[in-house]
């Protein structure tokens, strides 16, 4: 009779531990965070008739997490956009991947810079792709080429990374407008003290890169519709000052700073607590490093114009390393306007 006992317990326990073919459970990171990774109810439709909208976002090394993919995706059907410019592209085939299956929108990716690259995300009832060009990707990209000149490296100022520019038409199916938007991403780290006799002073770097397209976009589309935005990576003081962003704000300093606003100065000199960038996973501090800038011909938007930075960790109910570990530690920025 023990014997018999023995074996049903036996039996028992087997089935029990077996699961069947139930999928296993995602592992406990700590957080106690156990949010449904694929839905977000508290995420905002940001589209209204007759607007614009515009969002930058680097989504770190996408896609960095078994469930990233499924979450970016869902975020940007939920925020229901306009132009979506993303960095920090790891995979193409995954983001290509993403966009198919998103119905409603269509992809443009860039050529050349490889790893960590750029993409467009365009909604097709309103974006009219029309082309594409990638800038200063034909020259030096190494500072033993620069010979004491950031003009004979200018690939090298932008990190391997040229500034990807995309011409676009926006339509609500009674009026329409034409658009360059232009992705950037800077290059990383180092503080914010400008050296011009250190090329390869990340910085001056970042000061020469913002030199190069403030006299693209005068010489070469002063007349044009310009959004530029992207990661900015102006780390150390936020201010407008920061030698990276100054060409574009620094009047006293920079003619080429009257050409350009940046819409999210309010931001940048707001509370740290709303800065796009909030070092979750760092021991860095809070840095509001992810721009949208435009140009003269946009100036008369301004007036019906509105920017924010899309709170991840409100949006999607997750905790904040979750946020950074899981989808990225970048928040995006949102700009909106009535053409």
């Amino acid at each position: 009779m023990n014997k018999i006992k023995y074996l049903t317990f036996l039996l028992f326990l087997i089935l029990s531990c077996s699961g069947g073919s139930s999928p296993l459970p995602e592992v406990d990171d700590g957080s106690g965070d156990d949010t449904n990774p694929y839905e977000f109810p508290n995420a905002i439709n940001y589209n209204v008739a007759n607007q614009i909208e515009v969002v930058t976002w680097n989504i770190r090394q996408f896609p960095q997490h078994s469930t990233t993919k499924e979450q970016v995706k869902s975020l940007l059907e939920k925020w229901n956009a306009d132009v979506y410019l993303l960095q920090e592209i790891s995979s193409e085939s995954e983001l290509i991947s993403m966009v198919n299956s998103m119905p409603n929108y269509s992809y443009v990716v860039d050529e050349e810079s490889g790893n960590l690259g750029f993409a467009l995300v365009y909604k097709n009832e309103n974006i009219t792709f029309i082309s594409k060009n990638e800038l200063w990707a034909d020259t030096s990209n190494s500072s033993s080429g620069c010979n004491g000149d950031y003009l004979n490296c200018k690939l090298y100022q932008f990190a391997s990374r040229p500034p990807m520019e995309s011409y676009l038409t926006w339509t609500d199916g009674t009026k329409s407008m034409n658009l360059y938007v232009i992705n950037i991403h800077y290059k990383c780290c180092g503080n914010d003290n400008y050296d011009a006799s250190d090329l390869t002073n990340e910085a001056t770097r970042r000061h020469h890169a913002s030199l190069l397209l403030t006299d693209y976009l005068i010489n070469n589309r002063e007349n044009d519709n310009v959004i530029l935005v992207g990661d900015f990576n102006n780390v150390g003081a936020q201010s407008i000052t920061n030698p990276t962003l100054s060409p574009f704000t620094d009047s006293e300093s920079f003619d080429s700073a009257d050409s350009f606003r940046l819409t999210d100065l309010n931001i940048l000199q707001g509370p740290a607590s709303g800065y796009s960038w909030q070092g979750w996973t760092s021991s860095y501090d809070a840095s509001h490093l992810d721009h949208i800038i435009i140009n003269e011909p946009l100036f008369s938007y301004q007036a019906t114009s509105s920017v924010e930075v899309i709170a991840l960790p409100t949006q999607t109910g997750a905790s904040n390393t979750n946020v950074s570990n899981r989808i990225s530690d970048h928040q995006p920025v949102i700009y909106r306007f009535y053409p």
